[in-house]
Formats: structure tokens, C-alpha cells, sequence
């Protein structure tokens, strides 16, 4: 069921509800998807997608925003700091 999921097509809804993230304060509007995984703890996730493939289409193709939250350094350039 799962390989299935992979290749199905993301499909989502807004629910006009909100929540508080966690970290920033900022609202962020609660949206339900086919493709979270029941699996994945308990069946409510935050999406990433900046960083998840899965989140990133699923983003894409509604317009919601993509923030990237963690930044790739060139570790050569880490060892100079």
C-alpha cells in the first residue's frame, strides 16, 4: 500500500483551521492530504517541503509557501570559520 502511495497523485484540502507552529508563533493553516502515511506517528504531521520530496509536490501544486528551514554548507567551508 505504501509503494502505492508513492505514485499516487497528491490530492489535499484546506480545512480553515489553524495552528500555532511551534517554534516561530506564526500561524499556519492546517491542510489534510492522501498521502501522510498512517504509519508516521500518529497520523498528523508538519510538512517540511522544503526539505521532503512528497511535501515539496504537494506544496508546489496547491502554491503554499516553501521555507527552507536548515541550509547545506560546503564543509571546506565550515573548516575556515
Amino acid at each position: 500500500m505504501e509503494a502505492d502511495m508513492a505514485t499516487m497523485e497528491k490530492e489535499g484540502l484546506p480545512t480553515g483551521l489553524f495552528v500555532t507552529h511551534p517554534l516561530t508563533g506564526e500561524q499556519v493553516e492546517v491542510w489534510v492530504g492522501n498521502y501522510v502515511l498512517m504509519s508516521y506517528g500518529d497520523g498528523a504531521v508538519m510538512a517540511v517541503p522544503a526539505h521532503d520530496e512528497r511535501d515539496f509536490a504537494f506544496a508546489n501544486k496547491y502554491g503554499l509557501p516553501i521555507k527552507p528551514v536548515a541550509q547545506v554548507i560546503n564543509i571546506g567551508e565550515w573548516e575556515k570559520n
